[in-house]
């Protein structure tokens, strides 16, 4: 192949030239001091052929344009595969009806990617028509919440934006790599994702290194996760281990409800003293999707609540459950909206998935009896208490 010439390449050859010139002239002042413009001049014929050189490397320089597995498997550090679980997708249309694993790469990847790849998951099982940059969103990972969407490119693609990143700040310009995370990334770290358009929970499940197989793959690698649960109203769904974590957790919970726990104000007080009180049970949340999904699949409240709830409600009462079981069986405008457009079975096997993450954050929480409100506050921020609720009193 006939390799062209330009004007670099002659200036390249000269210098070299050059260099070769001189470097009898350096060998000969070696022996007999060589005076000090001999010397200058072996220098700035090096530092022309130095030059040209980069010149030369720069112009023949090949930026990637994408992620290639050719680029992790050049460096050591660069072929650790991380393996991401991706749980309880829900999207505008539903549910998936599958959990999803991604396989991402270490060096090149980060927590943007982990959201880019579940929107396109989305879009392929026509669960929303949003795209990433629809809606704000939140996105977790152990235990430090990122938020995209508060700064926006000046231009599109032009990869400029309108104010630099924060701490909290995630989206293309800054994706949170996973090798520049505060903490490094660990088998077991979980994360959720929320927003308008999606909301997701992930765990990474693995950190390997590349093997011979996944080198022929691309990345970000995305595959199903079968659907294990049954559509029967059965305990099929939880270990014997976790239904014994389960009942441990319901004692230690009803005794902690049953104590005086929390702190409530003291009645006809001068000083709007607080005093030992029991605790108010939460707000009803999650635990209602679960209730209306089974309700609507025409499941009796007995079974359910001996299969499923009591292991993922482990803090509710079954006479507080069922209580409001039968209440929400009347409020039709809520009800209409749980599994609508699944079969009986699919509502039961979706009811049965959320039972099973809600069960897996309970198991991680324990009563803890509540601390006095004013047992972090100095006499500064005491005395402004003191003043706001005097002045709160007397505006009745």
């Amino acid at each position: 192949m006939v390799t062209p010439v330009d004007d670099n390449d002659t200036a390249a050859a000269a210098a070299v030239g050059a260099v070769s010139s001189n470097a009898a002239a350096a060998a000969a002042a070696v022996a007999v001091e060589a005076t000090s413009e001999a010397r200058a001049a072996v220098a700035t014929a090096a530092t022309a052929t130095t030059t040209a050189g980069a010149a030369t490397v720069a112009s023949d320089a090949v930026v990637p344009a994408a992620v290639s597995n050719e680029d992790a498997t050049d460096d050591s550090t660069n072929n650790k595969v991380c393996r991401f679980l991706i749980t309880n997708l829900q999207g505008a249309r539903g549910y998936a009806k599958n959990d999803f694993r991604i396989d991402l790469l270490q060096s090149k990847h980060g927590l943007y990617d982990i959201a880019e790849t579940v929107f396109d998951i989305m879009d392929k099982e026509k669960l929303t028509n949003d795209m990433i940059y629809s809606h704000l969103w939140d996105m977790t990972f152990n235990k430090k919440v990122y938020k995209n969407g508060w700064r926006r490119q000046t231009m599109p693609d032009s990869g400029e934006w309108t104010q630099p990143a924060s701490e909290t700040d995630i989206d293309e310009g800054e994706p949170r790599l996973f090798s520049g995370l505060e903490k490094p990334l660990e088998k077991g770290q979980k994360g959720k994702f929320g927003g308008e358009s999606a909301s997701f929970e992930y765990v990474l499940e693995s950190i390997t290194d590349m093997s011979a197989a996944q080198k022929d793959k691309t990345y970000p690698h995305v595959s199903k996760v079968a659907n294990q649960i049954s559509t029967k109203v059965e305990d099929d769904w939880l270990t014997p281990s976790q239904k014994s974590q389960c009942i441990k957790l319901q004692e230690m919970w009803g005794k902690f409800y049953s104590g005086n726990n929390s702190w409530k104000r003291a009645k006809r007080s001068p000083d709007r003293a607080f005093t030992r009180a029991k605790p108010s049970a939460p707000q009803w949340g999650d635990e209602l999707q679960i209730m209306g999904l089974l309700i609507n699949a025409d499941c009796k409240f007995k079974k359910c609540w001996t299969n499923i709830m009591q292991y993922a409600f482990v803090d509710r009462t079954e006479s507080a459950c069922s209580m409001r079981w039968y209440q929400l069986k009347k409020e039709d405008y809520r009800l209409k909206w749980y599994g609508k457009g699944k079969s009986a079975a699919e509502k039961i096997s979706l009811a049965k998935r959320l039972a099973k993450s809600m069960m897996k954050v309970q198991l991680e929480r324990k009563p803890k009896r509540e601390r006095h409100p004013y047992a972090n506050a100095d006499e500064a921020v005491l005395r402004e208490y003191a003043e706001r609720d005097l002045a709160y009193e007397n505006g009745y």
